[in-house]
């Protein structure tokens, strides 16, 4: 935690600590960690992915009760003034949550984190994590009347309605929340029928999933009153902007740093505060929430424009093919010149101009 911190981050969340139901999940599976379409990437390792998936099954820290509080402390004693120390609990019962929450208050801890979000805590057979999503407001009524610190909940994202429950702890009494979770996947080697890596689910997570972050977290905004944590799929500093514009107060990083070492926080810290300047923004809060007006409802995106259709410029097509293959209305020829589209077939949809490695081509809203 240290080491993040002396790294640019402002704080550190330690691994969730579980109660004795949950404890299986202190030892963890060897290996526990498997990249899919990482090392494949050309350039690897000067240059790194920006898609990637990230699998992992470590359910919680290794540590009992005392041990945990204890790895609390030290961690406050060495980073002192310089950085936040959080801690997260996750329990199986009521009476488990009061035990933990009691014993936090006694530690350095500088904030707690209630982690009702875990994706694989319920396949060991306790009612844990995103298993006990609709213990949620329960939970954060209870540890709100025991906590003498300040604390957040975290929210599975795999919920039916995350941003509902966000809601419900928000009334219960939650000072934040975290919308930055994981959801569970698996993959399945087709040689032996076996799933890769430790053969259950486990956390899939990795910057793919930064659409889906940016869209809990803008929902939320818009609902809650309190301060949101996000996080999902941050790779570089521009992902933390854009959480900050679409309203989170907070953004967590565990992939991004784990896989480009403690220091990339200060490249990020410099990188942002440069861009701000350039921007002509004094400070994040002039930018937080900044985009929700501007993501429409999906009845009011504009439908059937006149005359779109693509274009192509010769002088940089190459005719290597690669749009008639991905043209679902024939409307693309390959000729001596390069690709002629045919406008009376095109659609409009696009995809030609994204997949073309030539950049050769364009949409116009033109005559056809």
């Amino acid at each position: 935690m240290k080491k993040g911190i002396d790294g640019g981050a402002a704080g550190a969340i330690a691994k969730s600590l579980f109660g004795e139901s949950g404890k299986l999940g202190r030892n963890f599976p060897r290996p526990r960690f498997k990249l899919f379409d990482y090392k494949d990437y050309p350039g690897y390792p000067d240059v790194l992915p920006h898609a990637f998936t990230l699998h992992s099954l470590e359910e919680c820290s290794h540590f009992g009760y005392e041990e945990y509080m204890e790895d609390i402390n030290a961690a406050k004693d060495m980073v002192g003034d310089d950085g936040v120390i959080m801690a997260s609990l996750s329990g199986a019962t009521m009476e488990v949550w009061e035990i933990m929450c009691k014993m936090v208050n006694e530690t350095k801890a500088d904030w707690v984190e209630l982690n009702v979000s875990c994706p694989f805590a319920a396949d060991m057979g306790v009612k844990m994590g995103a298993g006990a999503v609709e213990l949620c407001t329960e939970i954060t009524r209870l540890c709100a009347g025991i906590l003498k610190k300040p604390f957040s909940v975290k929210i599975s994202p795999q919920a039916a309605d995350p941003v509902a429950i966000a809601e419900e702890v928000e009334k219960a009494g939650a000072m934040a929340v975290n919308l930055s979770a994981r959801l569970s996947g698996i993959m399945i080697d087709i040689e032996t029928a076996k799933p890769i890596g430790p053969g259950a689910m486990g956390g899939w997570g990795g910057p793919y999933l930064l659409g889906y972050g940016l869209k809990i977290v803008s929902q939320a905004a818009k609902r809650l009153h309190i301060p949101i944590i996000a996080g999902l799929g941050v790779w570089d500093w521009q992902d933390i902007i854009r959480y900050v514009m679409v309203g989170a107060s907070l953004v967590q990083s565990g992939a991004g740093i784990m896989l480009q070492g403690y220091n990339i926080s200060k490249k990020w810290v410099d990188s942002i505060n440069m861009w701000l300047d350039n921007k002509g923004y004094n400070s994040l809060d002039e930018i937080r929430g900044i985009a929700l007006p501007n993501i429409l409802r999906t009845r009011d995106i504009e439908r059937a424009p006149e005359g779109v259709h693509a274009v192509v410029d010769f002088k940089k097509c190459n005719r290597c093919g690669t749009c008639t293959r991905s043209c679902f209305y024939d409307a693309i020829t390959l000729t001596k010149a390069g690709a002629i589209v045919n406008t009376n077939k095109c659609d409009g949809c696009g995809m030609c101009m994204e997949v073309c490695p030539q950049n050769a081509v364009t949409m116009s809203k033109g005559k056809k």
